[in-house]
C-alpha cells in the first residue's frame, strides 16, 4: 500500500467523499470540492482519487463507463436503483465464502469481491407505488 504526501487536495477530496454515502463519481466529487479550491484541476482530481484508491483509502467501482467512489473501505454491498441510477449501501450479511482461497474450476486467486444488486430505492419505490 503506497505511502501518501501530506496533500490539501486530496484531503478535502478525501472529506468529501467521507461526508457522503451517495457514492459519487469524479464529476460529482470536482464540482463540490471545487468551490473550496477553484484552481482544481480534473487531472489533478483524477490522480488524487487514483491514489486514494491504490492506498485502498477509498472503493472504486464503476458501471457502464462511469467510476463510483466510496469512503467505507469495510466490506459492504449496493444496491443501485434501475429508476434513479444512483448508488445506496445495503444491510446484507458478508458472504465470507466468496473470498476463500479456493473456488471451483479456477486455478487463479481472489482477494476480494464486490456485489451489486439491482432494484429500486426506497424512494422511487415509493413513488411507483404513487401512480
Amino acid at each position: 500500500m503506497p505511502e501518501l504526501r501530506k496533500s490539501k487536495q486530496r484531503d478535502a477530496i478525501m472529506e468529501n467523499l467521507m461526508q457522503r454515502h451517495d457514492h459519487p463519481t469524479a464529476m460529482e466529487v470536482y464540482l463540490e470540492v471545487r468551490e473550496k479550491f477553484p484552481n482544481l484541476s480534473l487531472g489533478t482530481l483524477y490522480r488524487n482519487l487514483k491514489q486514494l484508491c491504490e492506498a485502498e483509502k477509498l472503493i472504486c467501482f464503476s458501471l457502464g463507463d462511469e467510476e463510483h467512489y466510496d469512503a467505507n473501505t469495510e466490506l459492504h454491498y449496493h444496491l443501485r436503483c434501475n429508476q434513479c441510477h444512483r448508488f445506496f449501501d445495503v444491510d446484507f450479511p458478508k458472504l465470507d465464502a466468496l473470498t476463500e482461497p479456493t473456488i471451483p474450476n479456477f486455478k487463479g486467486e481472489v482477494f476480494d469481491h464486490q456485489l451489486i444488486f439491482f432494484g429500486l430505492c426506497e424512494e422511487c419505490s415509493a413513488k411507483n407505488r404513487l401512480k
